[in-house]
C-alpha cells in the first residue's frame, strides 16, 4: 500500500480518537460526584453548611446554566436531569435556610407554601427552571420513568434519601434500579400492619399513582418488581392500602448557618 495512504489512513483515525471521547464525555458530574461523597451521611442526611462553603459546588452550579444537551445519549440527559434537579434543591435550601422545612406553613392544618419547588431561580441548560418545572415538564413527560421519583430528592425526610454519588449516562439505569428497590423496601416506602391486615404506602405512590400505572399496570403491579418476600407474601392476604403521612421536616444533618 503506498505510505501516503497509510499516513491519511493513520491521520483519519487519529482526529477520530480525538473526537470521539468529547461526544462520549458528555457532561461532567464529578465535582458534584465528590460533593455528594463529602458532605452527604449514610442515612442521606445533609451537611447543608459544608456544602454552603465549597467552592466547587458553586463551580458545578454556574457549569449547569450552559450545559448542552443535544449531543448527550439519551441515558446521559437522564443523569443530567436528575442532578440538575437535586443540585438546584440544595442550593435553594442553603440560599433560603429553611428552619424546619421547606414547606413554610402559612395557614397551619390547612395551607402550606409550594413556593420551594415552584419558584425559577436557577438556570440550567439555558432555561430559566424550577425543581417543579424540572420534574413535571422535563423528566416525568420526556423520560416516562416512574423510577425517577426515587432519584430526585425533596430535601424533606420521607423523601428517598440523598444518594452519596451522582448519577451518568453509565450508572443512571443501574443506580435507577438499585435507588428504587431500596426505597420501596423501607420504612419510607413500604410498611406492614399485620393486625390491620394493612399495607400502608409511601404518599409517592397515591400522588403520582399514574406514572406507575402507565409503566406497569398498577401500583401494586409495579412494586411487585421491587418487594421483599415477606412483603410479596402478605400481598397474598389482600390487604387494605393506606398511604404513610409524609414528613415534609428537613433533612438537614444540623441547623443552617
Amino acid at each position: 500500500m503506498n505510505r501516503n495512504i497509510i499516513n491519511f489512513a493513520v491521520f483519519i483515525f487519529f482526529i477520530i480518537g480525538l473526537y470521539q471521547p468529547v461526544s462520549a464525555a458528555g457532561f461532567d458530574h464529578s465535582i458534584f460526584d465528590r460533593v455528594l461523597k463529602t458532605y452527604v451521611n449514610d442515612q442521606g442526611r445533609v451537611d447543608y453548611n459544608g456544602i454552603a462553603g465549597d467552592q466547587s459546588f458553586k463551580s458545578y452550579m454556574d457549569s449547569l446554566k450552559s450545559a448542552k444537551l443535544d449531543s448527550m445519549t439519551r441515558d446521559g440527559q437522564l443523569a443530567f436531569w436528575l442532578n440538575a434537579y437535586n443540585a438546584v434543591t440544595i442550593d435553594k435550601v442553603i440560599k433560603w435556610k429553611p428552619k424546619k422545612s421547606v414547606r413554610a406553613t402559612l395557614i397551619p392544618g390547612i395551607w402550606t407554601s409550594t413556593k420551594f419547588f415552584t419558584s425559577r431561580e436557577h438556570t440550567v441548560a439555558g432555561k430559566r427552571l424550577s425543581q417543579d418545572d424540572i420534574e413535571h415538564e422535563i423528566l416525568r413527560k420526556q423520560f416516562k420513568d416512574p423510577r425517577i421519583h426515587f432519584a430526585i430528592i425533596c430535601a424533606s425526610s420521607s423523601c428517598p434519601p440523598l444518594p452519596r454519588f451522582a448519577y451518568s449516562a453509565e450508572n443512571v439505569q443501574t443506580k435507577l434500579e438499585e435507588e428504587t428497590r431500596e426505597y420501596i423496601n423501607s420504612d419510607r416506602g413500604t410498611r406492614i400492619d399485620l393486625a390491620k391486615n394493612t399495607l400502608y404506602l409511601s404518599k409517592l405512590f397515591d400522588w403520582f399513582a399514574g406514572d406507575f400505572e402507565h409503566k406497569s399496570g398498577s401500583v401494586l403491579d409495579f412494586l411487585k418488581r421491587y418487594l421483599n418476600e415477606k412483603t410479596l407474601a402478605f400481598l397474598e392476604e389482600k390487604p387494605k392500602i393506606k398511604f404513610i403521612h409524609y414528613d415534609w421536616s428537613l433533612n438537614a444533618q444540623a441547623p443552617l448557618k
